[in-house]
């Protein structure tokens, strides 16, 4: 979640183009959407809207996943590193996230959620690869790659979230993330 420094002017067009893209989507949803309807509403020309995204679904690429790191920066301490409360906060988040996505989707829009719930998914990823490999590992006998541990508990947290998002009105998301940590703690016990 490093920050890159970035000239005022660019990071300027991209705030006018993330605007003009979520009014937009308030106003009309993401069906329809088009790029040309994109640089009028913030007064770029289609050629400056190109110096900034491929096309508008990695315009919706780059909304979403700054939205959840938006959420993660809230929940998150500034320097976060790997640990049961730091675990909890990103289940939390994506709880929270999730679950707000079932408020803000339009019935029209629903088909973009699979879209939203993988750029969830892969902040996760990232987020928890960092950590990993900034955490020198406890010796055992078996090693395993920061990859597959960062893939495994990102699915963890991300399946755990959505499924109380879609489903979770009998418990509180303090309680699913008390019962993420409990399984990845203690793991299956097999």
């Amino acid at each position: 979640m490093a920050e890159k420094r970035v000239d005022p002017r660019v990071k300027r067009t991209r705030e006018l183009i993330v605007r003009a893209f979520n009014e937009l989507v308030a106003e009309k949803g993401h069906t329809g959407l088009t790029v040309q309807g994109i640089a009028e509403r913030a007064t770029v020309n289609r050629a400056t809207f190109y110096a900034h995204f491929t096309d508008q679904y990695e315009l919706f690429d780059y909304v979403i996943s700054e939205a959840f790191r938006e959420e993660l920066q809230r929940r998150l301490p500034d320097s976060p590193e790997q640990s049961k409360e730091n675990l909890k906060a990103l289940v939390l988040a994506a709880c929270d996230y999730l679950a707000g996505l079932n408020t803000a989707c339009s019935r029209t829009d629903r088909q973009f959620r699979p879209l939203i719930e993988a750029r969830v998914q892969g902040e996760l990823y990232e987020l928890l690869l960092v950590w990993i490999e900034a955490t020198p590992e406890k010796a055992s006998g078996r090693q395993v790659s920061p990859e597959v541990r960062a893939s495994v508990v990102s699915w963890a947290i991300f399946g755990a979230a959505l499924e109380w998002s879609r489903n979770g009105t009998a418990r509180t998301s303090e309680e699913v993330a008390d019962q993420v940590l409990l399984v990845m703690v203690e793991g299956l016990q097999i």
